[in-house]
């Protein structure tokens, strides 16, 4: 069959002369063939079929090769954090599939040979809010006597020295600490660095700023001004989710937090989209777990609202890349010494990171996306009523079964909270 289909190209291409491109090829058969008796122009129908898949196949090649040559990029010696935009999210960790591969631990003391650094979450992981958990203070302490530098990583709003300035009343030494990263601080270098979004902020917050840690938020950004309607503005910034027009002279406060009613939202978030404001996301939570036991709604709740309807968002914190980017970049620094030394450690594949956190949206999704080992927290946070309260077990099945609910990739460890 197939040397006679060969044997009726070649006779339908004799009185072709063939040309030097299949594109030539068929523009020479659709002259013909507008002269060609129908039982003549078989030959020259294969013969363009043949040429059009070829071209296909071409295309596709060469559309490989330079997504080929896009993921060599990471093999260059280029650090990754100058590859990575804000709200980026590069996923190249395999995701375990089998209950059997999750490691139960008892402690974090469990995990200390297995692990060269650690950063850890800190609302429902180190503290609920108003106070330590039992234990965790000394566990950081401990890890810090062990030789392995923490980071914490949170989803916190204000700026990470505000952060910082906190953990005294909350319990912690914050020398134990080798940094701290929160998802304001780089909306916040993010703003002091960008030119194309505008300076005129409609701000979304909460209504006790300094509370909260937003009093000095625009400290350093004095370029940007707060304004008091959607026809003004250039952007939307979310820092809380309870202070409309916050910081003007029509500022307004809505319950969403308890409520998570969109329609309080819904007028200001369609005259925006109407306008195309992009909107910045200080806080990509969903929801947390208040110390009275209540679920609140946070700013990424909002960011997700915006988006539904049409919105733009750009998101900092986790599960987002360049928070976990930031805080590599911080646990090399601290162990190499100086930033040329950083930098080389932050492409040694044998240095290995592990994040403990008890979101599996936020902390384990996000670990697992830049590579980073992911200890999930069960028995304290945000999953704990779903894991059966604080004092059943933990169990490999449990975690695996509500990872699957979440469609989650899985832990490489779960410990029921954050303890040595």
């Amino acid at each position: 069959m197939g040397q006679r289909l060969l044997a009726i190209i070649a006779r339908g291409l004799q009185p072709l002369r063939v040309p030097l491109s299949p594109k030539q090829g068929i523009f020479q058969i659709q002259r013909r063939s507008r002269m060609e008796k129908p039982s003549a122009l078989m030959p020259a129908a294969c013969f363009s079929f043949i040429a059009s898949c070829t071209m296909r196949f071409r295309r596709l090649q060469k559309r490989q090769l330079s997504r080929i040559g896009r993921f060599n990029m990471f093999a260059t010696g280029e650090p990754r954090r100058r590859l990575l935009r804000p709200e980026t999210r590069i996923a190249h960790a395999p995701a375990l599939q089998k209950s059997d591969d999750i490691w139960l631990c008892s402690g974090v003391s469990e995990l200390l040979d297995s692990y060269d650094a650690f950063t850890l979450d800190q609302y429902g992981v180190l503290h609920n809010g108003r106070e330590a958990y039992p234990g965790a203070a000394e566990c950081v302490a401990r890890m810090k006597a062990a030789g392995k530098p923490c980071v914490i990583l949170s989803n916190y709003a204000g700026r990470a020295e505000r952060q910082k300035e906190k953990l005294p009343d909350i319990g912690f030494d914050p020398d134990d600490l080798a940094g701290v990263v929160t998802s304001g601080e780089l909306a916040h270098r993010y703003l002091s660095k960008q030119g194309k979004l505008g300076t005129r902020v409609l701000w979304i917050a909460w209504s006790e700023r300094e509370k909260r840690g937003l009093g000095d938020f625009f400290e350093g950004l004095e370029d940007y001004t707060l304004v008091s309607n959607v026809e003004d503005a250039d952007f939307i910034l979310v820092s809380g989710v309870e202070s409309r027009f916050a910081g003007t002279e029509a500022e307004e406060a809505c319950d969403y937090e308890r409520t998570g009613e969109h329609r309080l939202y819904r007028p200001l978030f369609r005259a925006a989209i109407q306008r195309m404001l992009p909107m910045i996301c200080a806080n990509p939570d969903l929801r947390v777990i208040r110390p009275s036991g209540w679920r609140a709604y946070l700013g990424g709740s909002l960011a997700a609202y915006y988006e539904r309807l049409g919105g733009q968002v750009i998101y900092f914190g986790k599960p987002h890349s360049s928070a976990f980017e930031e805080a590599r970049r911080q646990l090399c620094l601290a162990v190499a010494g100086d930033e040329d030394a950083a930098l080389e450690l932050e492409l040694d594949e044998d240095f290995r990171i592990c994040h403990v956190g008890d979101s599996l949206q936020h902390d384990v999704r996000g670990a697992r996306s830049v590579g980073f080992a992911a200890a999930f927290v069960g028995r304290t946070g945000l999953h704990a009523d779903d894991m059966g309260g604080q004092d059943a077990p933990l169990t490999k099945e449990g975690v695996r079964d509500l990872c699957l609910e979440h469609k989650v990739p899985l832990p490489q460890a779960a410990l029921p909270r954050f303890q040595w």
